[in-house]
């Protein structure tokens, strides 16, 4: 059972404290997960944004308990989903669409000119998450996930700056409020 509510999350700057309880959220969601040496390298990547939602509740059972993560690459103007993923506990509460949108902030900001990422083929309900926010179909990378074994779908936002973007990202962001 989860605690929580759209006024007890915070999504802030992942640190190297939030590493371990991130990696423990992909082994639920993967199966797999990056080693904590990867995270610390991640971290320390000028050309990486990796951002985590805790609660910030001061007292109680989900006391600072990280919920999810999401990170961006930063990359020849671009930004590239690397990672997203809510605790399983949390899930279908609009906390993967809030750090998308902190995300896209985030690289819209920076200066990015799209954004692009993959899913996993089958997954329908990612898709849904990221066409509400603008992210378009552009094909298919066979194998790309290996466990278990299947097709990616690729995503983009093409023209990020661009004042539409933002307006379906505001709408988006006031449809969770």
């Amino acid at each position: 059972m989860s605690c929580l509510t759209s006024v007890d999350v915070n999504i802030e700057r992942m640190t190297v404290a939030h590493v371990g309880a991130v990696m423990a959220i992909d082994a639920q969601s993967f199966g797999e997960c990056w080693l904590a040496t990867t995270w610390h390298q991640e971290l320390s990547d000028a050309d990486r944004l990796h951002l985590v939602a805790v609660t910030n509740q001061e007292e109680g059972p989900c006391d600072q308990h990280v919920l999810g993560h999401g990170g961006l690459i930063f990359l020849a103007g671009m930004a590239h989903f690397s990672n997203l993923a809510v605790d399983p506990k949390y899930r279908h509460q609009g906390l993967a669409t809030r750090l998308l949108i902190d995300l896209l902030d985030r690289a819209r900001r920076h200066g990015a000119s799209a954004a692009t990422l993959e899913v996993r083929a089958a997954n329908t309900r990612a898709h849904r998450i990221y066409s509400r926010l603008g992210f378009q179909p552009l094909g298919i990378t066979p194998g790309y996930y290996s466990k278990p074994r299947e097709d990616a779908l690729v995503m983009s936002i093409r023209y990020l700056a661009e004042p539409e973007v933002a307006e379906r990202i505001d709408r988006v962001r006031a449809a969770l409020q």
